[in-house]
């Protein structure tokens, strides 16, 4: 019989937890976003295009990443939420290391794959863990704490990759029973390395986080669908409009670098410090910034006031982004960049803490796994496959395509957020009662 904490741990202590968390997150995003900063290197050895770019950037990490979410979700629910987070961290680092010793495309896939698989199981738990460890009137700041590992660990990617992209594109490391290791190849190495000592520290430092409900008391996953169809209007306005507003968050992750190179020729270390000013600063404002307005306006009676706030980026998104992809002013771009990406980014703790408000306390690492299939699918999927299609088939350029992806998918999602966001306020009112 497994026990139930009727008393929250000491914030102190919860932070620390976050802080861990949003480390291991933020080495999860540099893994999974490091080769789009060095896909023209990888594209060249390998002789690949746009769409075959677009499946290694997307869909070669998001196919195992989604498939395997729910199961890990429900291991969340169920199991030690602290050894699943280390056991996924090592996998998905060892993954990270072995691309850099692949033969060819077809490996390399699977390496992203298998990126995939052990990122999966992050999330979910990381989540469940932080819902029970804060009260909701804190739950927003906190989990845009976690949530600013994306920014830091694609900002870390862009700028700390780029010198690391330079330095190995002149450097050789000998590897025992391999042999010599130079460019990308060394890149992916060492920064796949990176993970093995958070593990570590995870293991050692971190406990488990006292549980809201009790175990034998969680449901099955049908019980879990049940309740998402009961406020199928709600849950369907988070999912999926909130999953078109990530498909053009993801654009500036995954395809300005090759953007920067190609139409402006940038170098990768001058590419690599404006996205670190772009993703990493920027996006970590935003983040934050999102987080404390939406504890706000919870606490003045807004139950649904992520929503609102997501509402409010998406018109300017749509001017900042568009124009940047399509300016001829290096300059330009990047401070369009900028402000697109602090737009975009105060969705980033938003999106979970609309889920976790939604989700009852005994559902919420699947239902997070759910929501994460299907915005994964769409932002790292389906996103970066049609905007290479689109550059390979139609426009023959990636501007257009950049822009034509991202206006499309911000409309929408300000089109599916604006009428559902009624249903949204409902269903987490009733959730709290």
């Amino acid at each position: 019989m497994s026990s139930v904490s009727g008393e929250r741990p000491a914030l102190g202590y919860s932070y620390y937890v976050v802080i861990l968390l949003m480390v291991a997150y933020m080495l999860s995003f540099l893994d999974r976003v490091l080769i789009s900063l060095l896909v023209e290197p990888i594209r060249t050895e390998f002789g690949l295009g746009d769409t075959q770019i677009g499946l290694l950037v997307g869909f070669g990490f998001v196919l195992f990443y989604t498939i395997l979410g729910i199961p890990f979700g429900s291991a969340a629910d169920r199991t030690n939420r602290r050894n699943l987070i280390v056991l996924g961290l090592v996998g998905w680092s060892l993954a990270t290391a072995g691309s850099g010793l692949v033969a060819g495309f077809g490996g390399l896939l699977l390496m992203r794959a298998l990126v995939g698989v052990g990122e999966a199981t992050l999330s979910p738990a990381a989540l469940s863990t932080i819902a029970d460890r804060f009260p909701p009137e804190r739950l927003g700041f906190a989990i845009s704490i976690y949530s600013s590992g994306v920014v830091l660990g694609g900002g870390i990617a862009m700028g700390f990759g780029g010198m690391i992209a330079e330095w190995a594109a002149r450097t050789s490391v000998a590897i025992p029973g391999w042999g010599l290791l130079e460019g990308w190849r060394l890149a992916m190495l060492l920064v796949g390395l990176l993970g093995l000592p958070l593990a570590l520290l995870l293991l050692t430092t971190m406990r488990e986080a006292p549980r809201s409900t009790r175990r034998e008391d969680v449901p099955g996953l049908g019980e879990v669908i049940a309740t998402m169809r009961r406020q199928a209007a709600a849950f369907s306005t988070v999912f999926v409009g909130y999953g078109c507003s990530v498909i053009s968050a993801y654009i500036p992750l995954l395809w300005a670098p090759a953007l920067l190179a190609r139409e402006h020729g940038m170098a990768p270390g001058e590419i690599g410090l404006a996205l670190a000013v772009i993703v990493g600063v920027c996006g970590l404002a935003g983040v934050l910034t999102g987080g404390a307005l939406s504890d706000r306006l919870a606490r003045r009676g807004y139950a649904h006031a992520p929503i609102l706030l997501v509402l409010a980026t998406l018109p300017p998104q749509i001017l900042a982004l568009g124009a940047a992809y399509l300016s001829e002013d290096a300059r330009q771009v990047v401070i369009l960049l900028g402000l697109g990406t602090f737009l975009s980014s105060i969705l980033g703790g938003l999106q979970a803490t609309t889920v976790q408000l939604l989700a009852p306390p005994s559902m919420r690492g699947r239902a997070m796994a759910i929501y994460l299939l299907v915005v994964t699918i769409l932002g790292m999927g389906l996103g970066p496959l049609v905007i290479g299609l689109l550059s390979d088939h139609v426009f023959g350029a990636l501007p257009a395509s950049l822009a034509t992806v991202s206006t499309v998918a911000l409309t929408l999602a300000a089109i599916i957020l604006w009428f559902g966001r009624g249903a949204v306020e409902r269903a987490i009112i009733a959730n709290r009662s």
